[in-house]
């Protein structure tokens, strides 16, 4: 039993270097979007973006037991991508993101609600 546990472990360990990389790599592109921002004067914050990314992951989502953990997931995705562009454009940073993580409406948002279908 000790081997299963490890060999999952270790499937855990590649799936984990995977999202390091593509965490990574959209960080990277996150910059290169806070520089357009910059660039064209437009806001970091673009509610309407996150609630649109939001709404296609509860889309995607394809058991809907992980449905709450995705969208936390790409909450704290997105607010990570905020503070990068936030600090590369200078801004001063009013909100404290140490706190707890938002908590979400899933039927609000069109998610897995009790009476979604």
């Amino acid at each position: 039993m000790a081997e299963d546990i490890k060999k999952l472990r270790e499937q855990i360990d590649r799936i984990d270097a995977k999202i390091l990389k593509l965490y990574e790599e959209r960080m990277d592109v996150a910059r290169k979007i806070g520089q357009y921002k910059i660039d064209n004067d437009l806001p970091i914050y673009d509610a309407a973006r996150e609630d649109e990314k939001l709404e296609k992951i509860f889309e995607a989502v394809g058991n809907e037991d992980y449905a709450d953990g995705a969208a936390q997931l790409f909450i704290t995705l997105m607010q990570v991508s905020r503070e990068i562009q936030e600090e590369m454009s200078g801004m001063e940073d009013d909100f404290d993101w140490s706190g707890e993580p938002v908590e979400i409406n899933l039927e609000s948002l069109g998610g897995f609600g009790s009476d979604a279908k």
